[in-house]
């Protein structure tokens, strides 16, 4: 019974795998780089859509850098870059495999020069005006409902199907035994 479960079959191992990003893990910067990106052992599904992809930038205080526009080429997501006061940094990335599936990871450094923006409390989304007070409490309609900012809203979607993911294939090779 229990053995079954920690099985992992063949199928998830064909998920892309991190390669490269700038920065670097673990590097120091003291001058901007043009673009934060990171590199895939494959080419990635960008027929996906952008919202299933994420590259934010997270610094100090839980303050948010960029405009959270992205661009994807073959194996690579990037987005401008741009930083906030030197500290400890993690550029925090979303892609989808070739294979359909959301990987993700995070990327610590350390930035040691000038801030280039303020920060803000929830990530940026694309094209939307941002001011650095945005998401202090998250938006809220007339009615007085809240709404989940889109780069939250991203990250949850792609745990619930990460676990979907894994109980199906968990039934597929339990029925098969």
């Amino acid at each position: 019974g229990l053995a079954l479960v920690l099985v992992t079959p063949p199928a998830a191992e064909a998920h892309s795998a991190y390669v490269t990003s700038t920065p670097e893990a673990g590097a120091v910067l003291d001058e901007l780089p043009p673009e934060f990106s990171v590199t895939m052992n494959e080419t990635l599904l960008s027929s996906a859509g952008d919202a299933a992809f994420a590259l934010r930038v997270l610094g100090p205080g839980g303050l948010y850098y960029g405009d959270g526009c992205l661009r994807i080429v073959d194996r690579t997501v990037a987005t401008d870059a741009a930083i906030g006061p030197a500290g400890e940094y993690v550029l925090e990335w979303q892609v989808v495999s070739a294979d359909g599936h959301p990987v993700s990871g995070v990327v610590p450094f350390t930035w040691t020069g000038e801030a280039t923006e303020e920060g803000r409390t929830s990530p940026a989304v694309c094209g939307e005006p941002s001011t650095p007070e945005q998401g202090a409490s998250g938006h809220h309609d007339d009615d007085g409902a809240a709404e989940v900012p889109l780069g939250d809203a991203v990250w949850i979607v792609a745990a619930v199907l990460v676990i979907a993911v894994a109980v199906t294939v968990t039934l597929i090779v339990t029925r098969r035994r």
